[in-house]
C-alpha cells in the first residue's frame, strides 16, 4: 500500500507508474516518471503501510539541472532513504525532509484491540496447555474430577476463540479506519485490507485458526477424540500469527529470526500465564469440592505438574525477548530516548515483577501447598501474577502500536 506523487514548484502534478518493490532491498520501491523533467525544483510526497500495517509518510525534493532530465526516481518507504538516477550523468541537487509517521497505530483504540487479541490468544492456548501438558502430569488427581477441568478447559478455550475472532474482525475495521485517514492514501475496504496485504494474510490466517479452533473446543467438550490435536495444531498456528502481523516480518534485519523468536515469545508467555489461569480458575476449584486432606493433596498434585512447565516457559519468554529487543533497539541509549524503549522499559519491568512473583510461588508457596494456608497463600500470589500478566498483554498492544 504505497501512495507516492510528484510536483514541481508551481504545484503541476506529473504522471508517474505503479510502485514496484526493489529485489533485494525491502524498503525501497520504484516509479518510472512518464514524461521528462524540465529542469527545476520538484518535491516527492511518498505515504505507505508497512508490513506490521503501520503506516509513514514522507517528503523530499530535488533540483533538475538545465542539462540534465530525470526519468527515474526511487525513494524508500523509510524517511530519510532515497536514491536518484540521472541518465545523463548530472548529478542532481536534493534535500529531504521528514512529515513524521502517522501515529493511528499507536492510538488506544488500536492499542486495545490488539491487547485484548493477546488476552485471547493467552486463554486459548493456556487452556490447550493445560489439558495436554499438566493435567496428563498431575499425578493422583481424582479421574472424575480431571474429566470435569478438561470439559471446563474446553470451555474456556471456546470463549477465547470467539474473543479472539471478534478483536481480529475489530482490527481489520481499525486498520481500514486508520489508512482511510491518511492523506493521499487509496481509500481501502475491509475486504481489501484482508485479501490484498500481508498483515491481512496474518488476520486470515488468525481467522481460519481460530475458527478451527473453536469447532474443536466444542466437540472436546464432548470428550471427542482427537479433539485436543486439532486444538494443539490451532493454538501452534494462532502463535506465530502476531510476528506475521507485527514489527517481525516488517523488520528489514533478521527478520526470520526475529518471526521465530515472537512466535517463542507468545507461545512461551501463554503457556506460563494462561495455563496459570486455567489452574487457579479451574482446577483449583474443582480440586477443593474434595474432602478433608485428599483437596490440597490435589491441590499440590495439579501445582507441581505446572511448575516445570511454568519455569520452560518464562526461560523461553526471558530468551525469545532479550533477542528481540537487541534486533529492535540496537542502541541501549534507545531504551530512553526512543518511544518504543520507554514503552518496552515499562514492559520490561512488569516482566521482572512478574518472574519474581513466579519464583516466590515456586520457592515459598509450593511446599505449603498440603495445608490450606499454601492454598491460601498461592490464590493471592497467583492474583498479582496473573495482574501483572494482563497489564503486560496492555502495555504490549501500546508497544506493537509504536514503531522501533
Amino acid at each position: 500500500m504505497t501512495s507516492v506523487s510528484l510536483t514541481d514548484a508551481s504545484g503541476r502534478a506529473f504522471a508517474l507508474g505503479a510502485p514496484a518493490a526493489e529485489q533485494g532491498t525491502p524498503l525501497e520501491v520504484s516509479l518510472r516518471v512518464s514524461e521528462s523533467l524540465p529542469p527545476g525544483r520538484y518535491i516527492v510526497s511518498w505515504r505507505t503501510a508497512a508490513s506490521d500495517g503501520h503506516p509513514s509518510r514522507g517528503s523530499f525534493s530535488f533540483i533538475v539541472a538545465p542539462e540534465a532530465s530525470v526519468s527515474v526516481h526511487r525513494p524508500s518507504p523509510q524517511a530519510g532513504t532515497v536514491a536518484t538516477v540521472s541518465p545523463n550523468g548530472v548529478a542532481s541537487s536534493m534535500e529531504q525532509m521528514d512529515e513524521g509517521a502517522a501515529e493511528a497505530s499507536s492510538s488506544a483504540s488500536n492499542s486495545l484491540a490488539r491487547a485484548f487479541s493477546f488476552v485471547g490468544l493467552l486463554v486459548l492456548i493456556g487452556a490447550t496447555t493445560f489439558r495436554t501438558l499438566v493435567l496428563p502430569r498431575a499425578r493422583g488427581t481424582n479421574p472424575d474430577l480431571a474429566v470435569r477441568m478438561e470439559r471446563r478447559a474446553a470451555v474456556l478455550g471456546l470463549t477465547a476463540s470467539v474473543l479472539v475472532i471478534l478483536t481480529a474482525f475489530a482490527r481489520i475495521g481499525l486498520e481500514s479506519e486508520m489508512m482511510a485517514g491518511v492523506a493521499g492514501m487509496k481509500t481501502m475496504s475491509m475486504t481489501d485490507m484482508t485479501l490484498h496485504t500481508r498483515w491481512g494474510f496474518a488476520l486470515q490466517l488468525e481467522l481460519g485458526a481460530a475458527l478451527v479452533a473453536l469447532v474443536s473446543f466444542a466437540l472436546a467438550i464432548g470428550r471427542l477424540r482427537g479433539a485436543w490435536t486439532v486444538t494443539s495444531i490451532s493454538a501452534i498456528v494462532l502463535a506465530v500469527t502476531p510476528a506475521l502481523a507485527g514489527h517481525a516480518a516488517a523488520s528489514p534485519r533478521f527478520t526470520s529470526l526475529l518471526i521465530a523468536s515472537d512466535f517463542l515469545h507468545v507461545l512461551g508467555g501463554a503457556s506460563w500465564l494462561g495455563s496459570l489461569l486455567c489452574v487457579m480458575l479451574i482446577g483449583v476449584p474443582i480440586s477443593l469440592t474434595l474432602m478433608g486432606a485428599e483437596r490440597w493433596q490435589s491441590v499440590a498434585a495439579l501445582v507441581n505438574a505446572f511448575s516445570p512447565v511454568a519455569l520452560f516457559s518464562a526461560a523461553i519468554v526471558v530468551v525469545s525477548g532479550v533477542i528481540a529487543s537487541w534486533v529492535h533497539v540496537q542502541h541501549l541509549t534507545a531504551l530512553w530516548q526512543t518511544s518504543y524503549g520507554r514503552v518496552l522499559l515499562v514492559k520490561l519491568a512488569l516482566v521482572t515483577l512478574t518472574l519474581m512473583t513466579g519464583a516466590y510461588n515456586f520457592r515459598r508457596v509450593q511446599p505449603l501447598l498440603v495445608r490450606e494456608e499454601g492454598t491460601a497463600r498461592l490464590r493471592r500470589s497467583a492474583v498479582l501474577e496473573l495482574g501483572l500478566g494482563f497489564l503486560i498483554l496492555v502495555v504490549t498492544g501500546f508497544l506493537t502500536g509504536v514503531s522501533p
